[in-house]
């Protein structure tokens, strides 16, 4: 088939996702608006840094995540598109993340209403270079995971990896992960340290006002990444049916998943209501398959711990926490996917109403959490106290229950159930 062939039209994002994701993007480039007001260039040029290191984290944790598996997959067969054309497709999906780190910078540099024009070169200078590290580390990442199927299925089958083998049946070392997943978790830590190296060098070049050491770092990392995506262009269908074939594997519960995880007990949902605990249970079985939000949630509480050390404003706390709790309740979103909640099965097993309360619930599982953190951040730290605690426990309880309607509302309406 010629690369240039016209392709039938791949199913969208789903409503829930969209949505989800303007709240998201909307809070991140408020909070970047907020947050870089009267801000001098050296200031923006600063925040444009530890801005791009919070996106290298992301871009470290995330598109395993998001590209894998692929959901188009059995479309993509039938397509039958050439190898280029499968990467162009697939780095088409990690854009709306590099949105997310793209935008807010883009705010962060230039959003000043007071003087707009003043220190422009330096504003344009500070933003350049955060977007090329940015893009670097983004390019950097994919480039690792989506190729990263046959290093897996070796891993998996004990061609690869035997002095972690040994490790794990001598001395009990190692994470509880099935063996396949292990080369992803080297990865997570690989791709951020090469982004927070590209990082630092380039901020020790801006400071010491050496343009070519402040630039170099990002188009060193985005050359290395793209170079290798180059070089694997042609081959590049193999390297995707490969990888994704090996995470639907892992995420649909085969073979390679058994017994890797400890399932969640019924039990530890007492704190849900009886008439929608089932229903729970059986969203965050799903939930927790698809997406490591414990792990995630921890991270951005560390980053919350961080900045709170360091006597961050409260206005950039604010902002981070506000960034943690959309995104942590928007993730319910996924629960109203079509290989999740068939539409007719959801309006058959319970209301509109009752999928709401599931929903609400499902959110409301990382409450005690979130409180737990910030009470330790006010014993510690006297900017906060009793009431900041309970005031972000309260928006916690509200988002909660508004992403559940969102994502309910935008799946199956106000559909009645189904008489059995």
């Amino acid at each position: 088939m010629s690369d240039t062939a016209p392709s039938s039209p791949l199913p969208p994002a789903a409503w829930p996702q969209r949505v989800a994701y303007g709240l998201l993007l909307l809070v991140l480039c408020g909070g970047a608006v907020a947050l870089a007001a009267g801000a001098d260039a050296a200031s923006r040029a600063a925040g444009l840094r530890l801005w791009a290191l919070a996106g290298a984290g992301l871009f470290a944790m995330a598109p395993p995540n998001v590209l894998l598996p692929d959901p188009n997959t059995r479309v993509l067969q039938l397509l039958n598109w050439p190898p280029t054309r499968l990467l162009r497709y697939q780095l088409g999906r990690l854009g709306p993340l590099i949105g997310l780190v793209a935008l807010p910078a883009l705010l962060i540099a230039f959003a000043d209403p007071a003087a707009p024009l003043r220190h422009l070169p330096a504003k344009a200078a500070a933003f350049g270079q955060a977007l090329l590290l940015t893009l670097g580390a983004a390019t950097d990442s994919f480039a690792h995971f989506a190729t990263l199927g046959p290093r897996s299925q070796a891993w998996q089958e004990g061609q690869s990896g035997r002095w972690y083998a040994r490790a794990v049946e001598e001395k009990g070392q190692g994470v509880s992960l099935p063996r396949g997943l292990v080369p992803a978790l080297f990865a997570t830590t690989r791709c951020f340290v090469a982004a927070l190296a590209a990082i630092l060098v380039s901020a020790a070049g801006a400071q010491a006002g050496s343009a070519v050491a402040a630039w170099a770092p990002g188009l060193v990392l985005l050359g290395w990444a793209g170079a290798r995506l180059w070089n694997r262009r042609r081959t590049y269908d193999r390297h995707f049916y490969h990888t994704t074939a090996f995470y639907a594997e892992v995420m649909g519960g085969g073979p390679t998943a058994a017994g890797a995880r400890t399932p969640l007990p019924y039990d530890a949902l007492y704190w849900v209501l009886p008439r929608w605990r089932p229903a729970v249970w059986a969203s965050l079985r799903q939930l927790d398959r698809r997406l490591p939000l414990g792990r995630l949630v921890a991270l951005a509480h560390a980053g919350v711990w961080v900045l709170c050390l360091r006597g961050a404003p409260p206005a950039l706390v604010a902002a981070v926490l506000t960034l943690v709790f959309v995104a942590q309740t928007a993730a319910c979103g996924l629960l109203t996917t079509a290989g999740a909640a068939p539409l007719d099965f959801q309006r058959t097993r319970q209301s509109t109403a009752d999928w709401i309360g599931t929903r609400t619930f499902v959110n409301l599982r990382w409450l005690a959490a979130h409180a737990g953190s910030l009470t330790l951040v006010a014993l510690f730290d006297d900017t906060y106290g009793a009431e900041w605690v309970l005031r972000w426990s309260l928006v916690h309880a509200a988002l909660s229950l508004g992403a559940a309607a969102v994502a309910t509302l935008t799946h199956e309406g106000w559909g009645r159930r189904s008489p059995a």
